[in-house]
């Protein structure tokens, strides 16, 4: 693999890890916890009444372009076989289709401060929202971590606890799916965040030992993590 792409793609992953976190903690910190898995129009409109959540937005349609350039890196580093290509096909569409939904979940949030601030019903937006970005999106989100994780099987650039960690972190993301369905607290969603930045900085890294060499093969020895 070139090395002028490994190394791209690791960068665009610590990025997307950087801007991902950063958006979720500096949005905390501005506006309070997000609201979630609620109808009830009071709650909706005291949180959706501050222009901070839809500024904070331009920040992620920013990260999309740098996932998008790590996904497509990690890709070529690991589709070196049908079985490689085939998972890694799958997580490479998984990927392309989260793109849009978060591009539309981030315009919906913008629409639901403009929609609080002007006095309009705001409910049928929130629920949108809500379904689209803490259901939906997670099954896109367990499906690519999940195919890309088990890519990396036996290829020893690749920190050896993603052999554990991709399942794991698949596991609860897909149990997200269900949150707002079964009344799980916000709160209770946030170790598949914390599991999922792990997992976006181990491949990162993986990447990156790619690129410190010029011909990376999955028959040198297994390096530690």
């Amino acid at each position: 693999m070139d090395r002028t792409v490994a190394r791209v793609g690791a960068w665009a992953g610590w990025i997307g890890v950087i801007g991902i976190l950063g958006y979720h903690l500096a949005l905390v910190a501005l506006a309070g916890q997000r609201v979630s898995g609620t109808v009830d129009e009071v709650t909706i409109r005291a949180y959706y009444g501050q222009t901070i959540v839809a500024v904070a937005g331009v920040e992620q349609f920013l990260v999309l372009v740098p996932v998008a350039a790590f996904a497509v890196a990690l890709r070529q580093a690991l589709a070196d076989s049908p079985l490689r290509r085939f998972l890694t096909g799958v997580a490479l569409v998984a990927i392309v289709a989260e793109l849009p939904a978060i591009m539309a979940e981030i315009a919906a949030q913008a629409g639901l401060v403009a929609a609080t601030q002007a006095g309009e019903p705001v409910v049928g937006l929130f629920r949108f929202w809500d379904v689209l970005y803490n259901s939906g999106v997670y099954v896109l989100e367990s499906t690519w971590v999940l195919a890309f994780g088990l890519a990396m099987r036996g290829v020893p650039a690749f920190p050896r606890f993603m052999a554990w960690l991709s399942p794991l972190a698949a596991l609860l993301l897909a149990v997200n799916v269900f949150a707002i369905w079964v009344g799980i607290p916000d709160m209770a969603t946030l170790p598949s965040a914390f599991l999922l930045s792990a997992w976006l900085g181990g491949a990162s890294l993986g990447l990156w030992r790619f690129g410190a060499s010029a011909s990376v093969s999955v028959m040198e020895p297994a390096l530690t993590a």
